[in-house]
Formats: structure tokens, sequence, C-alpha cells
């Protein structure tokens, strides 16, 4: 008996993506009140698209430039004392889960020189954060800051996904479970966006 392997595909990758989804809900569950405990919702009236800045070497970003990665964005200055208890943290947070699908972006956000931001980084010993300023202070202004610091979670499509407003310890274990939950739909959406690729050209492609 001849039997077509084009169903039995599909409904292969509909049974993975099921059971796959089944996990994530449930451990959302849990994820989610961690997330309600640090990160308050996103501010619909921010413009993030147009938060722009530089490295040491003057070249210019936008957050469109990381997207497909999961962000937490850290809007700080030098004087802001507070910004300085709580970098180390975000330091090893970048150290320690930072890759190709996650990364922590701190920008300066402060009418200053790049290299007094440079000499701030020695000075308290940050090692793994790459050095962002925001010279014109803008940044803030289309965040919608209330002050500093100030940090977004973006999702790996750049959506804003939750803010806090002041410190945090960013190295411990809520919110590292939170961006894992995160960087684990983004892989997921990715592969099934993949397979289904696939399985649409495999069917196209079959007599």
């Amino acid at each position: 008996m001849n039997i077509s392997k084009k169903p039995l595909l599909i409904g292969l990758i509909c049974i993975s993506s099921f059971v796959f989804l089944f996990f994530i809900s449930f451990g959302d569950k849990k994820s989610n009140i961690s997330h309600d405990k640090v990160f308050l919702g996103p501010n619909k009236e921010a413009s993030l698209d147009e938060i722009n800045f530089y490295d040491i070497e003057n070249n210019q970003f936008f957050l469109e430039n990381f997207k497909g990665k999961v962000l937490l964005i850290n809007l700080w200055a030098t004087w802001c004392l507070p910004c300085k208890i709580e970098m180390p943290s975000l330091d090893r947070l970048q150290g320690s889960i930072g890759d190709n699908n996650f990364e922590v972006i701190a920008i300066a956000v402060e009418k200053t020189d790049i290299f007094k931001i440079q000499e701030f980084y020695q000075d308290i010993g940050l090692k793994n954060l790459k050095i962002y300023h925001d010279n014109s202070t803008k940044s803030g202004l289309y965040s919608k800051a209330k002050g500093l610091p100030l940090t977004l979670l973006l999702d790996h499509k750049g959506n804003e996904v939750g803010r806090r407003d002041g410190p945090w310890e960013w190295d411990d274990n809520e919110v590292i479970e939170i961006i894992k939950s995160y960087k684990e739909l983004s892989t997921y959406q990715s592969n099934a966006a993949s397979k289904s690729g696939i399985a649409v050209n495999r069917s196209a492609t079959s007599p």
C-alpha cells in the first residue's frame, strides 16, 4: 500500500509543536509570577524604535540592529548612584547567559565624553558589558523613562514585554528564568518556522 508521506510529516510537526507548547505553557505559569514581580507592563506610548546610541568606535546603533535577540536594555548614567550599584549584576548577567540569542545593552544616557564612561567601567571592574552612549539623552524621552535607571525587556521580535524603574539584582535566579523562557520561545518559533518551510517545500516538490 502506498501511503503519502506528506500528511504524516505535517502530522508529526503538529504533534511535536503541541507537546512543546504544553510544556512551555506549564512553565509559563511559574515564570509569569516571577515576571510580574520583577517587571511592570510595557509602556505603549514609548517609541523604542527611535532610540539610538553609539559605541566607543563611534558606530551608531538602533535597537532594530539587535532584532532576533532577547534584549535587556538598561538606561543609566555615571552620576546615578543606584545605577552604579546595579551595574555589576548586569555585567555578571551578560557574562553568565549572554549569547547569540540574548544580550544586555547598557546605554549611558548623559552629555559626557564616552571615554569617561570607559573609565567608569574600569573603575568598577565591568568586563562583559559593551560600552554604549547616548550623548543626546533622548533615549529617556523615547522610552518614557520616569528616571534612571530604567530597564526594558524586549523579546526577539523587538517588542517590549516588561520594564522596571529603579535598580534590581539582575543576575538573580528569577530574572535568569524569565530571560531563559523568552530565549526558549524564540528558539522554538525559529525552529517551527524552519520546519514549516521545509514541509511546504517538500510538499511542493513531491509528486
